[in-house]
């Protein structure tokens, strides 16, 4: 696994030059690119973990992925924040209000996915119950799939619809009342769901929030110079770092996921993303992540993950990705149909 890891940032690399002064740094097609790297990274976490015995030439990858985490699900939920925040700087309650359609086209599509998990345990002889299966489509229970992290997106796209009501388009209460709710959910979550991966990085979409409240003044202080960007991710590096040695406690977790992810857009002030691959990746980062999982499971039901790890590896990699792209068209085409 160390050596598709190299393999894959080498590609990545192909792809990034420096371009100081940025200006593009945290637009759209930049942004999606740098989910691409971590989605793919989540994909690799996710298949090492599926394995009984060790994956040949893993131990560096085994080393890195514990160093990261929960840190490959940050730029997610920081940049969801974001474009949460620029769209209602824009847009004002005319945004808002369309929130609760996104949530909607969230569920359908995720609930898509889950049918075909249900079938998938279906044929396995998996005893799924029907409360267990609607749970599933919000994410609050697994049907084998990855769910945390689509409960926490609609949870926190309900908070802002709900504190941006309540706040009456004023930003910093708006951004005040956020902060004292997520607060309260990841207490909600910490009490009734097992694992903090349910809430140590939720905070990043807050933080995803105010950078986009307050994007000039970042900009200012971290973009007009060329020195600027290099000197402030020092900083935050340092600070990731020294929280990163504490991260036992959940409280330096929490921080340190979130220096990480300002670590990764101030170094995106200074490089600039082309990158057809990372692209693709970053389109289908829903659909990857959310579907990954069954080439895995029918993978290891055949017995690949015990003698043919590499034919279960790229297998799964083949497999997944014309799945994403398949599973794009369709939902885009049923959302289409019931929401429109």
């Amino acid at each position: 696994m160390t050596i598709v890891l190299i393999v894959f940032f080498l590609l990545c690399l192909t792809g990034i030059r420096l371009r100081f002064c940025n200006e593009a740094y945290i637009s759209r097609d930049t942004t999606i690119q740098i989910n691409g790297i971590f989605v793919f990274l989540v994909l690799l976490s996710h298949f090492i973990s599926t394995l009984n015995s060790s994956f040949p030439y893993s131990d560096f990858y085994m080393e890195f992925r514990e160093f990261m985490k929960q840190l490959v699900v940050t730029t997610f939920l920081f940049y969801s924040g974001y474009g949460v925040m620029i769209s209602i700087r824009k847009k004002g309650l005319n945004y808002v209000n369309k929130l609760p359609t996104k949530m909607i086209e969230l569920i359908i599509n995720f609930s898509v996915a889950i049918v075909l998990f249900a079938i998938l345990g279906w044929v396995l002889d998996k005893d799924y119950s029907f409360g267990r299966i609607i749970a599933s489509c919000i994410g609050w229970k697994s049907i084998g799939n990855s769910n945390w992290y689509l409960f926490d997106i609609l949870l926190l796209y309900g908070l802002s619809f709900f504190s941006y009501i309540i706040a009456k388009g004023k930003q910093r209460r708006f951004l005040g009342m956020m902060l004292g709710l997520s607060l309260m959910a990841m207490l909600f979550l910490a009490e009734y769901q097992n694992g903090t991966r349910w809430y140590n990085t939720f905070l990043c979409y807050w933080v995803g929030l105010t950078y986009g409240a307050y994007k000039e003044r970042f900009d200012q202080w971290l973009l007009h110079k060329p020195w600027q960007a290099p000197i402030g991710l020092l900083i935050f590096g340092m600070c990731f770092l020294i929280f990163h040695y504490f991260r036992g406690n959940i409280l330096f977790y929490i921080l340190h996921a979130i220096c990480f992810v300002l670590c990764v857009n101030v170094a995106s002030m200074f490089l600039h993303f082309h990158s057809p691959m990372l692209l693709w990746l970053g389109k289908h980062i829903f659909s990857i992540y959310i579907l990954q999982r069954i080439p895995m499971i029918v993978g290891k039901a055949i017995g690949l993950h015990e003698e043919y790890t590499i034919i279960y590896f790229f297998g799964t990699l083949v497999v997944c990705f014309l799945m994403a792209e398949v599973f794009d068209r369709c939902t885009k085409i049923i959302v289409k149909r019931l929401v429109y």
